[in-house]
């Protein structure tokens, strides 16, 4: 493969929430409604301000795959179904290889 076979672009979304129970449900609703094709997780620790304190709590963090005309639904449903009172929804484009972008707009 070259450089010029991954010049397809989808989105990648990050978020994270409390604890994998979490995680795993808000994952399961945008695999059912067929808003993503895959979701990976991570526990990871994060420190943050919040309410004028410094915190630091484990989270699991959500790194999920989608196609371009799906980023508004995902984003919504990560904003109403997320525990979190302000959650951490980032999104960016990507580039993959024609094979991923076409699996990833299979669904």
């Amino acid at each position: 493969m070259t450089l010029s076979d991954f010049n397809q672009e989808i989105y990648i979304v990050i978020t994270t929430e409390i604890d994998e129970k979490n995680a795993f449900k808000l994952a399961d609703l945008l695999l059912r409604d067929k808003l993503i094709p895959c979701v990976s997780f991570k526990k990871i620790e994060s420190h943050f301000w919040w309410k004028g304190n410094i915190n630091q709590s484990k989270e699991v963090q959500l790194i999920i795959k989608c196609k371009k005309e799906n980023i508004k639904n995902v984003c919504n449903k990560i904003a109403e179904w997320h525990s979190y009172e302000v959650p951490e929804i980032i999104y960016f484009r990507v580039s993959t290889s024609k094979n991923y972008y076409h699996w990833v707009n299979s669904t």
